[in-house]
């Protein structure tokens, strides 16, 4: 047995690692197909306005744990759910934690905070969430106001945060690279411009571009229509104070 086993050890241990590098070969080429599903969708809407399965507002989370998110979040009477069930069946009282996706999770719902409605409470939210979850990114854009905003906080830091209500509200952190990349342009605070079209083409594109800032940032939330990831299950329940809802 022992003689048997000398002999065989040394192949067992090379098909061992044979298994072990196929296996993270295969993963890994699932994250770079997911990623580049989610860069390319987000560059296919630079050119065409269609209206995608994206939440108006959502948090993106650096983790591989969605229940642990969802628990963080405070999020009450917890529920497995599909990424499916989450995009079109979730009711306007819950909030959605998607399942990890390339070491990121997707959080959306009614009932996160809207920085038209108030920004200090915005900003207090996220300040606080991202106290709890570490690396966190918003994003929120509405196309029929134009309304949008770009969020990074690392351990309750403001790296970068711009937001636009028809006003500069938030602009803090230096202009990012992937910003530039993207072609956004942030207004400073009360900055004025007399040609007003100028300015709406510019409010137009930063709603528009805002899936591919957050596509190079983490990823795209349209990345959870993949079949792939369509089937796996998150999380679904409601916070446990109710935001007061806009008019």
């Amino acid at each position: 047995m022992i003689t048997a086993l000398l002999i065989l050890g040394p192949f067992i241990c090379v098909w061992a690692i044979a298994a072990i590098f196929y296996y993270m070969g295969r993963r890994r080429a699932n994250q770079l197909r997911l990623a580049e599903i989610s860069f390319s969708q987000s560059v296919q809407n630079r050119f065409t306005s269609i209206v995608m399965n994206r939440p108006k507002t959502w948090l993106v989370v650096k983790s591989r744990n969605s229940e642990d998110v969802a628990r963080s979040i405070g999020l009450l009477d917890l529920q497995t759910c599909s990424s499916a069930c989450g995009l079109s069946e979730a009711d306007p009282d819950q909030i959605f934690v998607s399942p990890p996706v390339n070491g990121w999770v997707v959080v959306f719902g009614e009932g996160l905070p809207d920085p038209d409605t108030d920004i200090d409470e915005c900003f207090k939210f996220l300040v606080n969430m991202s106290d709890r979850l570490g690396h966190l990114q918003y994003f929120h854009g509405n196309q029929a106001l134009g309304h949008h905003a770009w969020v990074k906080l690392i351990e309750r830091q403001v790296v970068r945060a711009y937001a636009w209500v028809g006003e500069t509200a938030w602009n803090q952190g230096s202009i990012t690279i992937a910003e530039k990349k993207s072609g956004m342009r942030a207004f400073d605070y009360f900055e004025e411009d007399s040609d007003s079209y100028i300015n709406w083409e510019t409010v137009r594109r930063n709603v528009e571009q805002l899936p591919l800032l957050a596509s190079i940032w983490s990823i795209d939330p349209v990345v959870l229509l993949d079949v792939s990831i369509r089937v796996k299950p998150g999380w679904i329940g409601r916070l446990s104070v109710k935001r007061t809802k806009k008019n």
